[in-house]
């Protein structure tokens, strides 16, 4: 396991709130060279710390106005069917957990209408019952 220290917890902070923060600026923020916070980001990237860089985008900004927690209960024992339907409908799921409690899986999705999102559920009613909690509102 790698150790992490206070100034590889300020690394990933920074990294946390813009992850395309140049090193030389990140350097100065944390007080080290750059390429000593390239060594540490090369470090928590090798040791897994560090995933992946991504995006984050504004979903009603691209139409999608209908956005939705999906509580999933599979009703099979064979899932594979289940995945390879959500894999066809990856466009749509921004996250896919797998979680506790009376239901197995929850999805993070976003559609452009009602009619979208009905028409997903529809062919989800093929592998699981669910619950759909509309997004009202984002706080953070």
């Amino acid at each position: 396991m790698t150790q992490i220290d206070q100034t590889d917890i300020q690394i990933l902070n920074h990294l946390n709130r813009n992850c395309r923060i140049t090193k030389n600026h990140l350097a100065q923020l944390v007080h080290l060279t750059p390429p000593a916070v390239a060594a540490r980001i090369a470090q928590l990237e090798d040791s897994g710390v560090i995933r992946k860089y991504t995006i984050e985008v504004d979903p009603e900004k691209l139409g999608y106005t209908h956005q939705v927690f999906i509580q999933i209960q599979l009703v099979h024992f064979n899932h594979q069917d289940y995945h390879a339907f959500i894999h066809r409908k990856r466009n749509f799921i921004r996250h896919h957990y797998k979680i506790s409690g009376q239901m197995n899986e929850m999805l993070q999705a976003a559609f452009h209408s009602s009619a979208e999102l009905n028409a997903f559920l529809v062919e989800l009613e093929a592998y699981a019952n669910y619950q759909v909690l509309e997004i009202i509102d984002e706080l953070i």
